[in-house]
């Protein structure tokens, strides 16, 4: 049954009877946050022609850090973007760092957005490459910190 609202009869809409009246069980559950996409690596970009100043894989089996480098993925490979560099895991560069010992290889395109992991086994190691979406594509192993070179601090 309709009844006129409080302002007149032809003033607003007539309101139907229990139109407010919320239905029993009949709630959606609101997401709160979407979930970014976990990071993903390929190594389809690993470039073997700037070995110095980076390394193979061989060199860090030999040292003893592809173990670390690949322990570390594992964790990563748990976290979105926004999570590893929060957690100082991940830092992205977006440009090639303009004081590299390294060159942009000529299979990548210029404009990728360039980032890092760190500490590989320590403070100095960084595997070095390029974000597309969530994926880590791997392009040197940089055990000696060669990628971004800073100015050394408190010395």
């Amino acid at each position: 049954m309709a009844k006129t609202n409080r302002f007149g009869s032809q003033k607003f809409a007539i309101i139907e009877e229990g139109r407010f009246n919320r239905k029993q069980n009949t709630r959606e559950e609101k997401k709160v946050k979407e979930d970014l996409p976990k990071i993903l690596f390929s190594f389809k970009d690993f470039d073997v022609s700037q070995i110095p100043p980076g390394q193979s894989y061989i060199e860090w089996q030999e040292e003893k850090i592809l173990a670390a480098m690949v322990q570390k993925f594992e964790y990563v490979c748990e976290l979105n973007i926004i999570e590893a560099q929060q957690q100082k895991m991940l830092k992205i560069y977006g440009e090639f760092p303009k004081k590299s010992d390294f060159a942009v290889p000529k299979h990548i395109s210029p404009d990728v957005n360039w980032a890092v992991i760190m500490d590989i086994k320590g403070q100095k190691g960084r595997v070095a490459g390029h974000l597309i979406g969530n994926v880590f594509y791997v392009v040197f192993l940089d055990k000696d910190h060669r990628f971004y070179i800073t100015e050394k601090k408190n010395t």
